[in-house]
């Protein structure tokens, strides 16, 4: 979100009123720009652009006004893969409170073979289960081969149904997910736009234009419709690291946003989950060293294990970085913000399209930051 896209209707404009003296095709002199050196009300710049600055409140005023969209706004070039249903064949849960794990409910009120969650915490441990059992009136799941848990120490989640879009040409601008849903704004920093639809969490808008206002920057996302940056997450072509040709893959901490390239050329783009808070994702270039179909992941960095977490059959895995990879989440649904212990959470169609596109070795660029 830190970019300004200008249209070629700005810069017409502030070729009109900057006073642009274009040097003669024979003459090898450097064009001179004369810019007034005084400020204007919004009003009187609106009267006058030629007579006033381009900054202040009056240059902004005369910014928007000249953002004039065509009446019929041109498609955004991708397309979302036709749902066929989840890819995930798995159930999943959480478990809710300390979990012994048993070989069979008959082996209840023994010896476990382990325990979930005992001495760590209850808030981040999640298991697949298989079989429901009912054992003299009691329902259990089986989670593993000869491993069974008490249906009532679980409770069932549902994976992510979202999903990124095939990008079927090049963007010639950026384009962008809603995180919130948002009622947009007639100007930056103004008003509702009580004539435009509400917009709903994980649209897909086009970006046409840029503001600043405050601390934060505004979208122009369509007619009268503003937008400020901490409600979207913006993709916006990248070129390839140098020296690295054919399939790669770019993380953008900052934007929380994936990009798959064929090469200059962007194929696939989506929302991620990186890093938070004391576990972050490290910027770099990087390589794919392993594709595992199905992970079991754990640990704990706190020095009390406060923050430990237990995540069976975590799907379609890629290392890039040590411990850390792409891979599924099937866990939350908070795709666009920060949520993992430092791996790049995809949602389950996502991470499914990844792993099927790329090779151990694929690239792996990870830029900006992972705060806001």
């Amino acid at each position: 979100m830190r970019f300004t896209f200008i249209t070629l209707s700005i810069l017409l404009f502030t070729f009109s009123i900057t006073g642009v003296a274009l040097a003669d095709e024979a003459s090898e002199q450097t064009p001179v720009i004369v810019e007034p050196d005084f400020l204007c009300p919004a009003a009187e710049q609106l009267a006058r652009p030629g007579m006033c600055s381009w900054i202040g409140p009056g240059g902004h005023a005369a910014r928007i006004r000249s953002y004039e969209l065509p009446v019929d706004l041109p498609a955004i070039p991708v397309e979302q893969p036709a749902p066929v249903g989840l890819p995930v064949k798995r159930t999943y849960a959480r478990v809710a409170t300390d979990a012994p794990v048993y070989s069979h409910p008959s082996e209840a009120g023994k010896e476990p073979l382990r325990l979930i969650g005992i001495g760590q915490g209850v808030g981040f441990l999640f298991v697949s289960l298989s079989n429901l059992i009912v054992y003299e009136g009691e329902e259990w799941f089986k989670v593993n081969d000869g491993e069974y848990i008490r249906r009532s120490d679980v409770e069932l989640v549902e994976a992510s149904g979202f999903q990124g879009v095939e990008v079927l040409e090049q963007p010639i601008r950026p384009f962008a997910w809603l995180v919130r849903n948002y009622d947009a704004r007639l100007s930056p920093g103004g008003p509702i736009n009580s004539n435009a639809d509400r917009l709903f969490r994980y649209d897909v808008v086009h970006v046409y234009a840029t503001e600043k206002v405050g601390d934060w920057n505004w979208y122009l996302v369509g007619h009268n419709k503003w937008v400020e940056q901490r409600n979207l997450s913006i993709v916006e072509v990248k070129a390839p690291p140098e020296g690295v040709t054919g399939r790669w893959i770019e993380i953008d901490l900052y934007e929380q946003t994936m990009a798959a390239y064929e090469g200059e050329r962007m194929v696939y783009a989506s929302l991620v989950s990186s890093g938070l808070g004391d576990w972050p994702t490290n910027p770099g270039l990087f390589q794919v060293y392993v594709k595992l179909l199905e992970d079991r992941m754990s640990g704990a960095f706190a020095a009390d294990r406060s923050d430990y977490y237990y995540l069976e059959d975590v799907p379609w895995t890629m290392y890039f970085d040590g411990g850390i990879a792409l891979h599924g989440a099937y866990w939350h649904n908070g795709f666009g913000f920060r949520k993992s212990h430092g791996c790049v959470n995809l949602a389950p169609r996502d991470s499914k399209w990844l792993f099927d596109w790329a090779e151990v070795g694929t690239w792996v660029r990870v830029q900006g930051r992972g705060e806001q």
